[in-house]
């Protein structure tokens, strides 16, 4: 934290070793290149290597607007995994593919667009002297672009907690010491998280019930309070879901012991050990669900599909 926010707090922000959540260090295998479950691919095969100039025309307005703009990924001879396509003309490729999100924000992708991208990449195959191989092949892109419609639908699972102030109200203030003696970190978008390194999204969000759903120290200076907060995370987008739902109980109970508070689940029951235990076999259910459809929370695959 900010050297000059002592003032404004009355107190030096950090956490406090007796009681924070310590980082989780986890093996992030940092996934790069085509994402088959969720999107369109072309990927140009052949024995011959592509010379880097020769590849770089795909990046040219002609070609990435004709194709509507996909993402390109290649891998040179040394490459261990695939990397953006850049306009380098040195050296050459050993791989080259293009990828659209078969659920676009400008629009999906149908069999249709899918064929008419297949032409359009195996025009370019005489360039590069390679045939564009599509996947999956357009015909089955509708049938795809449905399951994962479902997919989503099913999968899209959130878990909540929220503590309750017993005196009426919690003063941002005190939220902000409270949170970050518990070794949670302030995010852009106002809330206080428990972080994975290398992870783009949190274990779990802490965010104030009342005027506002984001913490500011504009706030902290107007001297604002709130009525509760709400602690939870989206299971599609978290790594580790299982440690994540442990930490929400730990916050929950150590905000609701420090500060006087009720802790409440989404149906607005106080959490018990049993309630607990049914919210876990909950978790263990929507794990089950992405189990099923093939998918794994907080991989690239799934933060693509929910992002």
């Amino acid at each position: 934290m900010s050297a000059g926010l002592p003032d404004l707090f009355g107190q030096p922000l950090k956490a406090d070793p007796e009681v924070a959540l310590q980082p989780l260090q986890l093996d992030l295998p940092l996934k790069s290149g085509p994402l088959h479950k969720i999107q369109f691919v072309i990927e140009f095969v052949g024995q011959r290597t592509v010379l880097a100039g020769n590849a770089a025309q795909l990046l040219s307005p002609d070609w990435y607007q004709a194709l509507g703009h996909p993402k390109l990924h290649a891998m040179r001879p040394a490459d261990l995994q695939w990397q953006p396509l850049t306009p380098s003309t040195d050296g050459s490729y050993d791989s080259l593919a293009l990828t659209w999100d078969l659920l676009g924000k400008p629009g999906n992708i149908t069999s249709v667009s899918a064929a008419h991208l297949l032409d359009l990449s195996e025009a370019f195959s005489p360039y590069i002297q390679r045939r564009a191989m599509a996947m999956p092949v357009p015909r089955e892109v509708d049938g795809h672009v449905r399951a994962l419609k479902e997919a989503k639908s099913m999968l899209d699972i959130g878990f909540e907690l929220s503590v309750m102030a017993s005196k009426g109200s919690f003063s941002e203030k005190d939220l902000w010491i409270e949170c970050v003696r518990l070794g949670l970190e302030f995010s852009p978008i106002g809330s206080f998280d428990w972080k994975v390194p290398g992870h783009p999204f949190p274990l779990l969000s802490i965010t104030p019930i009342g005027q506002t759903d984001a913490f500011s120290l504009a706030n902290v200076q107007r001297g604002m309070a709130h009525a509760g907060v709400t602690i939870g995370f989206s299971l599609p987008m978290n790594v580790a879901p299982a440690q994540a739902i442990e930490g929400c109980f730990y916050v929950a109970e150590r905000i609701a012991l420090d500060m006087g508070g009720r802790i409440l689940d989404d149906s607005d029951r106080e959490l018990t050990e049993r309630i607990k235990q049914e919210l876990r076999q909950n978790l263990k259910q929507g794990l089950s669900l992405f189990a099923r459809a093939g998918m794994i929370t907080g991989s690239a695959e799934t933060i693509g599909l929910f992002k």
